[in-house]
């Protein structure tokens, strides 16, 4: 027997072993979600890649049931240490398309909340994607992160295909007030806005994106530039803090300023 159908067949059996682990890793979840008040509802007909799967951190929070939906594509792979942290009690849903991976140290906070990655993107390590009460992180294909991103959602973050965030970029949709009483500051109130990030945008390493963020298309931010809520046109190099344009990205868009609150 030639060496090709030899290693073919090594591969199929590897494949076969590989879809059995995640199979039953699968059934153990479902498990653990019932127990605490939740159900699982798979849609993987093609399983999923793997060096190890992740640790699952199940808590009986959000109501009194929910349904955790997983869907993935084709070719998708889960990256070593990757921890999915999830209220059985709440719907939420963690959706990858086709060819997604993941590196070492992701979490996945599903707190009542919907992670979606478009095919083709590629999480590196020790990334944070946390989405609750509803927020929803959407990504588009081929969007790119560095290590150490941390995007959070209670409304909405939203990044465009081809787009991508540099090294501890961080978003956030939402913060809390402070009346300058003695009310704990977590009990203050929250103030809430989507933040929209065009597609073919560059989010320059360890930059910070506040609620009521649009960026528009084909756009760069410096590095560690800090991003109030406004309007800022594609096609702009942004950046300081806070950011303000610094020049247009091609001659012919000319001087436009962003347009902030």
């Amino acid at each position: 027997m030639s060496r090709s159908p030899l290693r073919s067949a090594a591969r199929g059996a590897r494949l076969k072993t590989e879809r059995a682990r995640f199979e039953l890793w699968a059934r153990r979840l479902d498990a653990r979600l019932r127990r605490a008040g939740g159900r699982l509802d798979l849609q993987a007909p093609h399983g999923a890649h793997f060096y190890e799967l992740p640790d699952v951190e199940i808590h009986p929070y959000g109501g009194k049931a929910g349904t955790l939906t997983i869907r993935l594509g084709e070719h998708v792979q889960l990256g070593r240490r990757q921890i999915l942290d999830v209220w059985a009690a709440a719907d939420n849903t963690f959706d990858l398309g086709d060819r997604v991976t993941f590196r070492a140290g992701t979490r996945i906070q599903l707190r009542g909340g919907t992670v979606r990655i478009g095919s083709d993107s590629t999480i590196r390590d020790y990334c944070l994607l946390d989405a609750m009460h509803g927020g929803e992180i959407v990504l588009g294909e081929r969007v790119q992160f560095g290590a150490q991103v941390a995007l959070h959602a209670l409304e909405r973050v939203q990044m465009g295909d081809d787009s991508a965030a540099g090294e501890r970029v961080s978003i956030f949709d939402s913060d809390h007030r402070h009346d300058g009483s003695q009310v704990t500051n977590y009990e203050q109130p929250v103030a809430i806005e989507p933040v929209i990030v065009g597609t073919n945008t560059f989010l320059g390493a360890n930059s910070l994106l506040l609620r009521g963020v649009r960026m528009g298309p084909n756009g760069m931010l410096g590095g560690s530039s800090l991003v109030r809520a406004g309007e800022y046109p594609g096609g702009f190099l942004y950046a300081g803090s806070p950011a303000r344009e610094i020049r247009p990205l091609a001659p012919e868009l000319g001087a436009r300023p962003a347009q902030r609150r």
